[in-house]
């Protein structure tokens, strides 16, 4: 038996509002696809966030058809369960998978599915808030595996918050029976490496692009996890995908505007022959009287513009230098108490995080007008 993990696709992000991004999340999964197809696996799984959002364009819905048609006419099915991102936003709202039932994607909401003498388990995306009302999700598991008594192979999919990748997250020890033989998990964005639990395994196989750079998970590769099962013996295979666009980030002050576009200039010629695609920019700047269009011009007139051939998109991280000393310690106190005070308001470290990026690129600009057009051209720091 042979099957691949895919999970955290976000299909149609227009990420930074560019056509260009929303096709790279396309040639990702394309190229997972391809994959699958190459090895002539089983089936496919994927642990939820198929789609960007719960009510994608048109023209996403064509590309998903697009995709689970070439895996159904290869005859290899993909069961998958609705990740936070597409699992229907309202009461009464369904899930955009649910389009592609009849094509071959299986969706599973809650339940068990069997399959060539396999068990396939799934959970959809369960809010916060609802799982604090269940209290646990842990019996619901259990009834997953009285629905799936003598399988011969197990697998559970869940799109939830865990520690300790989540630090205010689920126990997995708590939560997860130890009798699956595959626990595949989405949602959290950076590949792990799988680990033993009881007879089975864990697994992250992370997103398969980046919807919110970071340091942390840019020193992952980004990829699928191809799983071969033959008698008692499973083997995980990391597979990266090499069709991800490339993310470069650099940090500096505003002194050194002038050496770092130097540095950029070279280092974008020393990886113009192994790149596929034109690379984002993270710039990283500590500014004190710059603002960001003079930032922005100064690069320009260096000679790093976004041309769509060596750069794509240059995304501003801007960070105000504070002079006075006393100030910066007072700021930095207020900074604290500023994170403290979200977390009591609100239940989320990804979006507290996300508020206080805002907050910082805010005191960076000098202007409403500044931030409004730098809030138009950074449109993924309020995609939450």
């Amino acid at each position: 038996m042979k099957f691949l993990h895919i999970t955290d696709t976000h299909l149609g992000y227009h990420q930074y509002g560019l056509e260009e991004r929303a096709r790279d999340f396309f040639d990702v999964f394309e190229e997972a696809v391809e994959l699958a197809i190459e090895r002539k696996v089983d089936f496919v799984i994927h642990s939820g966030d198929f789609f960007h959002t719960s009510r994608p364009s048109n023209a996403v819905i064509l590309q998903g058809i697009e995709l689970v048609k070439r895996l159904n006419d290869a005859k290899i099915p993909v069961f998958a369960i609705a990740g936070n991102h597409d699992r229907g936003n309202r009461v009464k709202d369904v899930s955009p998978l649910h389009i592609l039932k009849d094509l071959g994607l299986k969706l599973i909401e809650q339940g068990t599915v069997e399959y060539e003498g396999i068990h396939i388990s799934g959970l959809k995306y369960l809010s916060k808030i609802a799982v604090r009302k269940l209290r646990t999700i842990r019996p619901i598991l259990e009834r997953f595996l009285e629905n799936g008594k003598n399988s011969y192979f197990h697998i559970l999919m869940l799109h939830q918050e865990f520690q300790p990748v989540f630090p205010d997250g689920l126990f997995i020890s708590r939560e997860i029976p130890e009798d699956f033989d595959y626990v595949g998990i989405g949602h959290f964005h950076e590949k792990q490496e799988p680990f033993k639990y009881s007879r089975g395994y864990v697994v992250y196989p992370g997103s398969t692009e980046f919807t919110a750079y970071s340091k942390n998970e840019d020193k992952v590769p980004k990829g699928v996890f191809f799983i071969e099962r033959e008698k008692n013996r499973t083997e995980i295979e990391f597979v990266e995908l090499k069709s991800r666009r490339p993310f470069i980030q650099y940090e500096f002050k505003e002194d050194e505007v002038d050496l770092i576009a130097e540095r950029i200039k070279r280092d974008l010629e020393e990886i113009k022959d192994r790149r596929r695609k034109a690379p984002v920019l993270i710039l990283n700047c500590e500014i004190d009287n710059l603002s960001l269009k003079e930032l922005s011009t100064r690069l320009s007139k260096g000679g790093i513009v976004p041309d769509g051939e060596n750069i794509l998109y240059i995304n501003f991280r801007l960070k105000r230098k504070e002079t006075n000393k006393t100030s910066s310690v007072d700021i930095s106190a207020k900074e604290i108490d500023i994170k403290k005070e979200l977390r009591s308001l609100i239940n989320d470290e990804e979006l507290v995080d996300r508020v206080i990026e805002i907050i910082e690129n805010a005191r960076a600009i000098d202007s409403t007008d500044e931030f409004k057009k730098f809030l138009k051209e950074n449109p993924e720091l309020l995609d939450i």
